[in-house]
């Protein structure tokens, strides 16, 4: 989906991409993230920030919770990330980073809140009372307060992605506030919900009904006396939401496609500052039956919402540098599935192409939207310094770098 756009906005990546792919310094099957965009497209969404008063969590689940990638944008001694999930804490952790936001679309589990909430984290998000007197139970051990936000729902207006569903009712908010406030080791700071921001209108950002809804709570809140430090309002981030977010009484946002350039209003508009950052690469491993197999692993395709249902995914491959750049292979799925959908089990991708078109061995890139989190991709980190691309190293989805690839 964002080949079009790579290649008209980032082509040194695809390049840089080819050559140490071609060389061997790269493995198939691998994202590639190109350091010095990212670090760019983060100047920009921070400035936006800065000049709206919003503050940042990063969202770095897609890049595989990357150390370099997180250097690169969080700033010095700052708790500025969010932790989708427990693997995200974990792994932000042991690379030496603070936890900003944790809990955020997945509760944290009982088990692991001793070793979390030990990290001092900024605020944890909740969906129940029993998270909270969990948490309060470890906090009181570790003789701290924590900061916690309520995530909030309205089920007759909001919008939720599938099995993210989730909050504390409008209605119930009196109850719950008092239950909580009754709890000693927590602290109510704000609230939230998932996601806020839209791209269904064409051209321009605008709120989810989500957005109405952490609004009323805040209000709800306010009202009850609880001083409400922060209003999040995550999904869909990037300079251009900024503005609308703010407007709608956010204090904090979470980017996380839009430090890749890659939400879909880098398909709307070729302006943005943010510039596609990420592609992923791999090699023809054999042919059958007419189609070219491609290695697989990192084949997570979330893009059909956005696109015409005739939309051709192709890949550009080569053996060469010049000829990948000039030679494009019609995509047509992974594992089990369709070139519009997730195929499972992804051994392998599809190419409509034979021996002649995309010999054994030649190299592939695509230019979809990457999450590192929910594949077996490896990780590969490039720079340009002295206008040459230097690989600074392969890493897992945890934010280890792997050493067989050194």
């Amino acid at each position: 989906m964002f080949l079009d756009a790579l290649m008209a906005r980032n082509p040194r990546l695809v390049e840089s991409a080819a050559e140490l792919a071609l060389d061997g310094a790269i493995p198939a099957n691998t994202y590639v993230l190109d350091l010095d965009a990212i670090a760019a497209n983060g100047r920009a969404i921070r400035a936006a920030a800065e000049q709206h008063g919003l503050s940042l969590y990063w969202m770095l689940k897609q890049v595989g919770r990357n150390p370099l990638v997180a250097e690169a944008l969080v700033a010095d001694g700052s708790a500025e990330t969010v932790s989708v999930d427990v693997q995200c804490a974990d792994a932000l952790l042991h690379n030496g980073f603070r936890l900003g936001h944790i809990g955020n679309l997945v509760q944290i589990a009982r088990a692991d809140l001793p070793r979390l909430l030990a990290g001092r984290p900024d605020v944890v998000s909740v969906f129940s009372v029993r998270k909270a007197e969990q948490i309060a139970t470890v906090a009181t051990e570790l003789g701290i307060e924590q900061d916690l936000l309520l995530r909030v729902a309205d089920p007759a207006a909001d919008i939720y992605l599938p099995g993210m569903e989730a909050g504390f009712l409008l209605e119930d908010l009196p109850r719950v506030v008092k239950e909580i406030q009754a709890i000693d080791g927590v602290r109510i700071a704000g609230v939230t919900s998932f996601p806020t921001t839209s791209y269904a209108v064409p051209g321009r950002p605008t709120e989810t009904p989500n957005f109405a809804t952490v609004r009323q709570a805040a209000a709800i809140l306010d009202g009850l006396g609880v001083d409400v430090r922060q209003i999040n309002a995550p999904g869909n981030t990037c300079s251009l939401t900024a503005p609308m977010q703010a407007a709608g009484g956010a204090t904090h946002i979470e980017p996380g496609h839009g430090f890749l350039g890659t939400t879909p209003y880098h398909l709307q508009f070729d302006s943005q500052p943010e510039v596609p950052a990420a592609c992923y690469v791999t090699e023809v491993a054999h042919h059958f039956g007419g189609r070219a197999y491609v290695y697989g692993g990192g084949f997570f395709i979330d893009d059909p919402v956005w696109l015409q249902p005739d939309f051709r995914r192709e890949a550009l491959v080569g053996s060469t540098v010049t000829e990948l750049l000039e030679h494009r292979e019609a995509y047509l799925g992974a594992g089990s599935g369709s070139a519009s959908q997730f195929g499972g089990i992804d051994y392998y991708g599809f190419l409509d192409a034979d021996e002649r078109t995309a010999p054994v061995g030649a190299t592939v890139v695509f230019g979809f939207r990457v999450q590192s989190f929910v594949t077996r991709a490896n990780i590969a980190v490039i720079d340009h310094e002295g206008g040459r691309p230097r690989l600074r190293g392969v890493f897992d989805q945890l934010g280890r770098r792997l050493p067989w690839h050194e």
